[in-house]
């Protein structure tokens, strides 16, 4: 329950309370010691007021606020201590007005210490109630404050993650961009334009947990584009996309990574043509995203930290908090009619939970 409604929760039982005391009390003058009905009324009245005042205090004045450490005796004794103050100054109060009723008085000199025993437990019982709601609001207070911290920890490891995913991709287009300034000029432009659009559309996503599945497809078919302006006719590109992923939430900047490193390991140490097939299907409660490239196991020779995969990992954990979304894959393409030996394909699937992303973004 909320900090805010527990406390209106706790008044509003407290008032309940106080109404039943005061209707018992009021029972007990007025019918059973035959006191008047003006001074029973009054009596009931006062006492509950009191009380009420009292557990006020108790509740949200510090002076009267028990510590973490109160232990039952205490708590007995402190009780003991509120109820005499309630007791006299009802006593005191009340007498002075109804001083001339004979019966009125009598109650007070035969059942002063029966009122004020009864009175003792009330107040033992609000107190025992008030210490235990105040710990509970303590530790309520520090799981949101645990919750808070976690969630800035979360928030700032993925957008270092994100970050760590930049440099590697700009670096590549830079030093493709150098090689191509003197010997094609034209293709060099192209590409600075498209780098430039690309870098421009990061910008504005920088702070988005989830953006559109068509917003997203966009900004990896801009990195494919410049893809292309560097490895030229040697990439290909095979997309199989479903028609209805459109609406579709997901992270930001999640496939690019796997489509980066399916060209790395794809292309590098290799001169020939290399086909790299991105399919994206849906079922009813997840998005699939595969995508496959050939390898050649003697040729490929670059080096790497791992980081690609392992970010997406990462980034996979920490919005949904499951180990089990990035798949990867080696197999072997059977060799057809035209090949003379067969493929080795490397396989890498993300599953993007749709009911849970969408509940984020809510």
């Amino acid at each position: 329950m909320p900090i805010k409604s527990a406390i209106k929760y706790n008044v509003l039982n407290v008032i309940f309370s106080l109404l039943v005391i005061g209707i018992c009390l009021f029972y007990w003058l007025n019918n059973v010691l035959q006191i008047s009905l003006h001074a029973s009324m009054s009596d009931s009245l006062t006492s509950i007021v009191l009380l009420y005042i009292l557990f006020l205090c108790i509740s949200y004045i510090p002076v009267f606020k028990l510590s973490k450490k109160t232990d039952t005796l205490y708590l007995m004794v402190y009780s003991f201590a509120l109820t005499l103050v309630w007791s006299y100054i009802c006593r005191q109060l009340l007498t002075y007005i109804f001083g001339d009723e004979h019966n009125y008085m009598l109650m007070w000199e035969n059942h002063f210490f029966i009122r004020s025993f009864i009175g003792w437990i009330i107040i033992y019982a609000y107190n025992i109630i008030e210490h235990f709601r105040t710990r509970i609001l303590e530790v309520e207070n520090e799981i949101q404050e645990k919750e808070q911290s976690t969630q800035l920890k979360k928030d700032a490891e993925l957008f270092k993650l994100r970050q760590q995913q930049q440099p590697h991709f700009l670096f590549n287009s830079l030093n493709s961009v150098n090689a191509l300034i003197v010997r094609e000029p034209q293709r060099a432009r192209q590409m600075i334009q498209q780098l430039s659009d690309y870098l421009r559309n990061n910008i504005k996503k920088e702070d988005d947990d989830f953006i559109g599945f068509r917003e997203e497809m966009s900004d990896l078919r801009l990195y494919l584009a410049i893809e292309q302006v560097r490895f030229g006719h040697r990439l290909v590109i095979k997309e199989e996309v479903v028609s209805d992923c459109e609406d579709i939430k997901v992270p930001p900047f999640l496939f690019q990574p796997l489509v980066e490193n399916a060209i790395k390991y794809g292309l590098y140490g290799t001169t020939g043509i290399v086909t790299i097939f991105i399919t994206i299907k849906k079922n009813e409660n997840e998005l699939i995203f595969t995508i496959k490239n050939p390898y050649d196991t003697d040729a490929v020779t670059t080096k790497g930290t791992g980081f690609g995969l392992e970010s997406v990992r990462r980034r996979l954990y920490l919005l949904f908090a499951r180990n089990d979304l990035l798949k990867t894959e080696n197999g072997i393409l059977p060799k057809s009619h035209t090949e003379e030996e067969s493929i080795n394909i490397f396989t890498a699937t993300i599953i993007i939970p749709l009911k849970l992303s969408d509940k984020i973004i809510l």
